[in-house]
């Protein structure tokens, strides 16, 4: 079976292969980091499988287009938006077409008498539409005078946008005070939601710290996280979002040395320095540290010496525990209209990997042996463990404390071969 991780870094998302972990004494003195000027992943480890999906370009930011009534379909007009008007136009309509349904019954039935209620229900029916019609209409041109108005000021703020992108352009190229002053010139005469234009000047702040950080080092990181703050400043950040550029860089830095399997003592002394000269504190890499002290204690497992918790089922013949977590099974919720999955919560379990199977046991309990499990993933994003199996139609999914320590130990099981010694 195969093991992987998936995670979504600040440039784009990245998916790695993890193998057995090796011992500290395998891993190079080498301090060089495994992240490129650019962001990029540099591989030092001929070993490994990695995978990076498209980097997020930095473009220029967009103005929203104004939605305009002649773009929305005559029949949406018609449609319950909440207010009593929208419900007593769709109440109109059912009666009227009940009133021509039963008119052209008594037409068929008596004679012409029954047409009063066809013209009636045809009059309820049409109410409604000739007055959107005519609602559509006034807005139509309401749009119509304040056309000009709004291509003018669209057009203003388009030549905005594009003074401020260059002016990024040219400090992504070259930091100076000369092109800080300008990226802050042209920041003080966007008018513009900071919605609109702040992801390009985050992805250039960390464009700025990807390349400092090449060039001067781990040493050198409060240089850097000086020089990312005030450029910052200059771009118009807010400080929340100053700082989480600055967490960014710290982790696309640590999951290349994870997925290349370099965290020795000197890449952990590169990513202490880092962390300190970038101003970061516990809380800020908690969540990052308890990642690699997974990936720590599986260095050194292997088939022959596989942990033996206590096991809290019944368990077979030459058969033992190597995980028991308590977790929780998830469930994929899915929205038509938006198009959409999301997932959520269904039961508490317990995950035990044996020898020989895995199992989820919770409202319903699952059983797969290792044989059938075709590959296991780790979504970092959501702490999210998913099994695919040969066996089963959906995988997997549920979420564990450990997820990657849980993972690897299936992975590491799954090549326990328990046939007898003349068939191995």
């Amino acid at each position: 079976m195969a093991f992987y991780v998936q995670k979504s870094l600040a440039h784009g998302p990245i998916r790695f292969g993890v193998s057995p972990r090796r011992e500290l004494d395998q891993i190079d003195s080498d301090a060089e980091l495994s992240t490129g000027p650019q962001g990029e992943f540099v591989r030092k480890s001929a070993e490994v499988f990695f995978f990076a999906g498209s980097p997020t370009p930095i473009g220029s930011p967009q103005i929203p287009t104004e939605t305009s009534i002649s773009a929305t379909p005559f029949w949406s007009s018609l449609r319950p938006d909440g207010t009593p008007r929208r419900w007593g136009f769709l109440a109109l309509i059912a009666f009227g077409i009940i009133f021509v349904l039963l008119g052209l019954s008594v037409v068929a039935k008596k004679g012409p008498q029954g047409w009063i209620e066809v013209i009636l229900g045809a009059a309820m029916v049409a109410t409604p539409i000739v007055l959107t019609a005519q609602q559509r209409k006034k807005i139509r041109e309401r749009e119509e005078k304040e056309r000009a108005e709004r291509e003018e000021r669209e057009r203003r703020h388009r030549e905005m946008l594009a003074s401020y992108a260059s002016a990024l352009e040219k400090l992504r190229a070259q930091v100076t005070d000369e092109t800080l002053r300008n990226a802050k010139c042209e920041r003080d005469a966007l008018d513009l939601p900071y919605e609109i234009w702040a992801p390009v000047a985050r992805q250039t702040v960390l464009a700025i710290g990807f390349n400092a950080l090449a060039r001067m080092s781990p040493g050198r990181a409060k240089e850097v996280g000086d020089l990312m703050r005030r450029v910052a400043e200059a771009v118009g950040l807010t400080p929340e979002d100053e700082a989480a550029a600055r967490q960014a860089l710290y982790r696309a830095v640590l999951w290349h040395f994870l997925a290349d399997d370099r965290v020795g003592n000197a890449q952990l002394e590169q990513i202490e320095q880092l962390r300190n000269g970038l101003a970061l504190n516990a809380e800020d890499v908690a969540s990052e540290e308890g990642i690699v002290g997974q990936f720590d204690r599986l260095r050194g497992i292997t088939r022959t010496n596989l942990p033996r918790p206590q096991c809290p089922i019944p368990l077979g013949f030459r058969e033992y525990c190597a995980f028991v977590a308590s977790g929780q099974t998830l469930t994929v919720k899915r929205d038509r209209k938006k198009r959409t999955e999301t997932l959520a919560p269904a039961h508490p379990c317990t995950v035990i990997v044996t020898s020989k199977r895995l199992i989820v046991d919770a409202k319903k309990r699952t059983e797969v042996p290792l044989t059938k499990i075709d590959d296991v993933e780790v979504d970092a994003d959501a702490n999210l463990l998913m099994i695919r199996t040969a066996d089963v139609k959906h995988p997997i999914r549920v979420r564990v404390p450990e997820p990657f320590y849980a993972a690897a130990l299936i992975d590491i099981a799954s090549t326990i071969d328990e046939r007898p010694r003349e068939y191995a």
